[in-house]
């Protein structure tokens, strides 16, 4: 089942839980936005999630509004955001009222799409969304960091009274569910991508266990080819930076963006 409906509740014990420093995440994204850029007042943020993000963003005077497109994660985000700031929109379609300062897709989620037309769809709604010399700052996880979690990679959680597995594998773009074939996709063998298997053992009221399992497609491509396409779409890449150990190279995990308007 493609969805957060049952992962929505255990995201941000998992995610956001052991090992996770949400603080050193929220203290360089406030960093990049001083260092590169004197408007910092309005962030459209793409993919809030639960909006744990958001949340500390705005204890630090940022005007925060946000998107998503699971229900269940946006009812999450009500919770630690006011309701009117979260929006049910795609992040490959949507339009703002007004320019934004800052463009925010944390987290790696610009990886759950899994396809290249629609990353530069979102750099496009982005670009868009901007005034004039705005900033766009995303980050991903890297093929190196979805490789080598492919390899041999399975980690359980327990939470509450349930336990929580999540399993990573390589899929090819014929495993997608696809209800109509387009033929433009019938030479597309070589297309992969990565996919988290999420195992969840709920205890129900008799004190048995009950498996759901649902499943987040991810994807990401080389940075050379992302530095590009947002050339392409008249931005200016200003900084790459690896959240582990501030140099990017061929062994970087998760690395930052920041690309300005021109």
């Amino acid at each position: 089942m493609h969805s957060y409906r049952f992962f929505t509740k255990y995201y941000d014990q998992i995610v956001r839980g052991s090992g996770y420093d949400l603080e050193a995440e929220i203290e360089l994204i406030d960093h990049l936005i001083n260092r590169f850029t004197l408007h910092r007042k309005n962030i459209f943020e793409l993919a809030c999630g639960t909006g744990v993000v958001a949340k500390e963003l705005i204890k630090l005077w940022y005007n925060v509004r946000g998107l998503d497109l699971s229900w269940h994660m946006l009812e999450k985000a009500k919770e630690n955001i006011w309701e009117d700031r979260c929006f049910h929109w795609d992040m490959t379609n949507f339009e703002i009222d007004q320019a934004q300062d800052i463009v925010l897709c944390n987290y790696n989620s610009i990886c759950h799409l899994i396809e290249w037309e629609d990353w530069l769809k979102m750099f496009n709604c982005s670009y868009k969304s901007l005034r004039q010399w705005g900033l766009l700052i995303f980050d991903i996880n890297t093929i190196w960091e979805f490789e080598n979690i492919t390899r041999d990679f399975s980690s359980f959680f327990n939470i509450w009274d349930d336990t929580v597995c999540l399993e990573m594998e390589k899929k090819n773009f014929r495993d997608l569910w696809v209800d109509i074939w387009d033929e433009k996709y019938e030479k597309r063998t070589d297309f992969s991508f990565y996919r988290w298997l999420v195992k969840m053992f709920i205890k129900t009221w008799k004190k048995q266990y009950e498996l759901v399992e649902e499943v987040v497609d991810e994807n990401s491509f080389e940075i050379e080819d992302i530095k590009k396409a947002l050339n392409d779409i008249w931005f200016d890449v200003l900084h790459l930076e690896d959240f582990h150990k501030w140099d990017v190279d061929q062994e970087s995990e998760r690395v930052y963006f920041v690309a300005k308007k021109r």
